[in-house]
């Protein structure tokens, strides 16, 4: 996938989810290879990828909370989802 088309629903692949570390309590994803943290901006994209939203309603909402334009957002966001989708840990659907 070069681009990502800002209408499809992201959400984690089969097998991945979020956790908090048990000692840390820093967020993490655990997948069957094993584990990577998460910023606190990745894991705010993160928990919104439940296959409902599509990507322009996160970096909307990304902004909502954040209280800023969602055009300072997008490229950030789209570099997370595109970067979790070449290491097959989410996937996209219509």
């Amino acid at each position: 996938m070069n681009a990502i088309d800002e209408q499809m629903r992201p959400s984690l692949a089969r097998g991945v989810r979020v956790q908090l570390d048990p000692k840390t309590e820093e967020p993490m994803l655990l997948f069957p290879e094993g584990a990577i943290y998460l910023s606190e901006t990745a894991h705010a994209i993160v928990t919104r990828c439940a296959g409902e939203l599509t990507t322009q309603a996160i970096i909307d909402s990304l902004a909502t909370e954040y209280e800023t334009d969602g055009e300072a957002l997008r490229q950030d966001v789209l570099d997370c989802l595109k970067d979790l989708h070449q290491r097959k840990l989410l996937v996209f659907a219509k």
